[in-house]
């Protein structure tokens, strides 16, 4: 029965994950009059999550696959309840700055050790089916984040509302330390050491597929990103004038959730990893070729349906883990899937300050015309998601090395 429990209570971090890193695009408007912020330092300022995450997939994966997933996210979600008061209570931009940097440091343990939780209590034949499950739950977060977050941030103001999600963020630490088990050392488990870290790395990425799996990964993950976590709600009030931004970043949440419950219960029953996967990141590049080009145009009962299917298709990310631990050994598990998540999120945090950058420079433009222009880098990583996704071997759902 722990292993449940464990398991629900890192879903509930892997939920605090997910509010606060996609907490960003409510705040636009709030932070703006607070703090006079251009799209490009707004822009930037949301990606400092994403980086300070991205910069510590690798060690949080050797830490949990070291020293164990107690260790990792009680250390995490302290960090990551500080950096949410330290955003509550900044006077200046630098403060928010540095507030995003400790949240995304801070929760960038919920993912990976899930995840190496999964893998240690198990079975194989169900770790598809749980991971798309703990990210339909995750993902309620991401739900949080849009329309039920700026209505609280409207009613008790951001500053309140972020020092209320810092408290929940040191309570899950609290519990974390006393209802999941200590692990000993592994054989075989990369240490937190240079040459260690190496090795492992090189272990990784020696098994074939692995190159082509990164790519697609990162290809693929990032568009969700873009509209639930910084860019959506803005490009809904500046290109259709209404008001329904929160909600329509929230349906592309939900989209998400069933996508990626979708993608791993196919995934299992078909004991095919790679069909879904090219399937689905197919879609989801045509899907943003569509947006791209012709979404200024669609109708408002368009928009809600179209941006759920933007998230459907983004369920395939469940596949590209659950190939990642089959790919590896079990003592690197953590480590694959964190240096998979890491060029991921790298491309996620650089992206979101490119479209924040090229929204400035086409200031002039129409709005809708800007965001089009902006939007196409989006479509060029989607596009190249798809085509990596060919040279992904096929694993059976079964250990390969």
């Amino acid at each position: 029965a722990m292993r449940w429990i464990g398991w629900i209570l890192l879903c509930f971090c892997f939920v605090m994950a997910y509010v606060l890193r996609l907490s960003a695009g409510v705040l636009r408007e709030a932070l703006g009059a607070d703090f006079a912020l251009s799209a490009s330092t707004f822009g930037l300022m949301s990606s400092m999550a994403f980086y300070s995450y991205t910069f510590m997939q690798i060690p949080v994966g050797v830490l949990a696959d070291s020293r164990g997933v107690r260790f990792t996210v009680v250390w995490g979600m302290l960090i990551a309840g500080a950096g949410a008061l330290l955003f509550a209570a900044s006077p200046g931009v630098w403060g928010l700055y540095a507030g995003r940097i400790l949240i995304g440091a801070g929760v960038a343990g919920a993912f990976v050790c899930t995840m190496r939780f999964l893998a240690n209590n198990f079975s194989g034949e169900i770790f598809g089916t749980l991971s798309g499950a703990t990210c339909f739950i995750g993902n309620i977060g991401a739900i949080m984040a849009q329309a039920p977050l700026a209505f609280v941030v409207a009613l008790l103001t951001w500053r309140v509302t972020f020092s209320i999600l810092g408290g929940v963020c040191l309570l899950l630490a609290f519990l974390a330390f006393f209802l999941l088990p200590p692990e000993p050392q592994r054989t075989g488990a990369t240490s937190f050491s240079l040459p260690s870290l190496k090795k492992g790395i090189a272990s990784v990425y020696s098994r074939r597929g692995m190159i082509a799996l990164t790519i697609s990964y990162l290809g693929t993950s990032t568009g969700f990103f873009v509209i639930s976590g910084t860019w959506g709600v803005s490009w809904v009030s500046a290109v259709t004038s209404l008001d329904t931004g929160p909600f329509l970043a929230g349906l592309n949440a939900a989209g998400l959730m069933v996508g990626v419950l979708v993608a791993g219960r196919v995934s299992d029953r078909l004991r095919s990893r790679r069909k879904p996967l090219i399937f689905f990141a197919g879609l989801q590049a045509l899907s943003w070729s569509i947006f791209v080009f012709f979404g200024a145009f669609f109708p408002a009962a368009v928009l809600a349906p179209f941006f759920f299917s933007l998230g459907f298709f983004g369920g395939s990310l469940v596949i590209y883990w659950t190939v990642a631990k089959e790919l590896n050994t079990t003592g690197t598990t953590g480590l694959s899937i964190a240096l998979i998540n890491t060029a991921a999120f790298l491309s996620v945090a650089i992206l979101t300050s490119l479209i924040g950058f090229a929204l400035d420079w086409g200031r002039a433009l129409p709005p809708a015309i800007a965001y089009r222009n902006a939007f196409t880098l989006q479509l060029a990583m989607a596009s190249v998601g798809f085509f990596a996704s060919l040279f992904i071997p096929e694993s059976f759902g079964k250990k390969v090395a």
